[in-house]
């Protein structure tokens, strides 16, 4: 009867061994049978030179009995970050309390969190990206998508000795948006672009921006304050669309619209070009097309018209 006892105790102690955890203070979750996931907030800490994804808590319980000398402990697991797919270009790692960092791909058996007497303990590691300046690797993180996955080791202990350990998983969603694409890269440092066609015969003016004679020939320059960045831009030609000719810029007189051409194909207003960023400048040759409405005669006098040259990141 006496062995029979022992081995009661045995089997109650393991069933009881099963760990749980929460995240924000929420509903207790057996961590075997279930993972989490959860939201953070997307800040960029450029003294750090990192991402910091955090603004959530992880607490994790073993609810075994004390008499039994237990104890638990949260490791990671091998390659305990994951990027999903859309963020597998960038790089990163695991933040421990903000103060170790391990990057990508990051070891197993890092200790998170020891519970003993307890009732329970918060697990610290969090996520963390490199603000990184390599091509294609800038940092453009959405609101509500998958950032990456934590994998989790836990692993009980009795007076017997180790139990069981399995893992767990924390899938990490983005609370914000945050965009640290090169956008402090300027073209011409920002100044604005004066394009004169000065005095022009109104039956002269071409009614394609082909056939023009009007035109202006303008070099456009890229320049980025940090050094060694290196990546494809778009350059988008922003502004009101001619009522006679969708793809040129309107002017104050209703007869004149402005059409831009590089390498002598048309960009449309609301349209885009690719260029270059080589070691964090770049240059751009564009050329302004002064049209008329076919069959029109424009007034005589000024006209004016107004666009904007967006650079961004593909």
């Amino acid at each position: 009867m006496k062995h029979l006892i022992g081995l009661m105790i045995l089997m109650l102690a393991r069933v009881a061994s099963a760990a749980e955890c929460r995240v924000n203070g929420g509903a207790w979750l057996n961590a075997d049978t279930y993972g989490f996931n959860v939201y953070v907030d997307v800040t960029a800490n450029t003294s750090l030179g990192k991402i910091v994804l955090d603004g959530y808590t992880m607490d994790c319980r073993h609810g075994m009995p004390s008499s039994l000398s237990p104890y638990q402990h949260v490791v990671t697991y091998p390659g305990a970050v994951r990027l999903s797919p859309s963020y597998s270009s960038l790089e990163g790692g695991l933040s421990v309390s903000g103060s170790a960092y391990y990057p990508i791909p990051v070891r197993g058996g890092i200790l998170l969190s020891v519970q003993r007497n307890e009732s329970y303990v918060s697990v610290p590691g969090r996520p963390y990206l490199n603000i990184t300046t390599t091509p294609g690797s800038y940092i453009n993180i959405r609101s509500g998508t998958l950032i990456a996955t934590i994998t989790l080791t836990i692993r009980p202990f009795t007076f017997w000795g180790a139990e069981r350990e399995f893992s767990t998983f924390v899938n990490v969603y983005a609370r914000n948006s945050l965009n640290l694409s090169p956008s402090t890269c300027t073209i011409n440092n920002n100044n604005p672009l004066d394009v004169d066609f000065g005095s022009v015969d109104p039956v002269a003016v071409g009614e394609t921006p082909h056939s023009s004679p009007n035109l202006k020939i303008v070099t456009l320059n890229y320049t980025c304050p940090d050094p060694g960045i290196y990546s494809p831009i778009n350059v988008t030609f922003r502004g009101t669309a001619s009522s006679f000719n969708s793809s040129a810029l309107a002017t104050s007189n209703a007869n004149l619209a402005t059409a831009l051409l590089r390498s002598n194909v048309v960009v449309p207003t609301g349209g885009s070009f690719r260029g270059t960023i080589s070691n964090s400048s770049g240059r751009d040759t564009v050329v302004f097309s002064l049209i008329r409405k076919p069959g029109s005669f424009p007034a005589a006098g000024p006209f004016t018209g107004s666009a904007t040259l967006v650079m961004s990141v593909p």
